[in-house]
């Protein structure tokens, strides 16, 4: 897989906005000029995004009617105290990784056992994204692993949603 992604860096000042829908509640609205650096092709941008320069963490710039979000979970908003009135400091960059940066406790599982690495390596990477967010999301490295444990055994069983046949 090729890739013309190189490390762009970008910051802006930011207003929590609300919107509605049933799944998302608010986004981060993105400047135009943001926008055009990082846009290559159609659909969503992968990204590393730090909001008032706290940790990063993977995301994307989304299509929205005529601009590009990010989308702001209520974790996300608790988390760094965001209010729809108060403007906040973004930083985001290019993710060379395409959102698919392997935790050690997952990699570790993939290197012990081959037949689970095939059948993640086949995944699509949406689904390989959801899967290492819910590893990533576990608090303690013995939550980590149990997760991926589990998650070898359900994939080399089939049982993920995504592997059911469809009716």
């Amino acid at each position: 897989m090729s890739s013309s992604i190189t490390n762009k860096k970008a910051e802006f000042q930011a207003v929590l906005q609300p919107v509605e829908g049933s799944m998302v509640h608010h986004v981060i609205p993105v400047p135009l000029d943001v926008c055009t650096l990082f846009r290559e092709n159609k659909g969503a941008i992968r990204i590393l995004c730090s909001i008032k320069g706290l940790e990063e963490f993977p995301c994307a710039l989304n299509p929205r009617e005529d601009r590009y979000v990010i989308m702001a979970s209520k974790q996300l908003i608790k988390k760094h105290k965001l209010l729809t009135d108060v403007p906040f400091v973004v930083s985001i960059r290019s993710d060379l990784n395409d959102g698919l940066e392997i935790p050690d406790e997952l990699l570790e599982v993939l290197n012990q056992d081959d037949h689970f690495r095939s059948m993640f390596d086949a995944l699509l990477p949406g689904h390989k994204r959801g899967i290492l967010y819910y590893i990533r999301t576990a608090k303690s490295v013995d939550t980590r692993i149990k997760r991926c444990l589990d998650l070898a055994y359900k994939i080399k069983a089939g049982l993920l949603h995504y592997q059911q046949p469809k009716e």
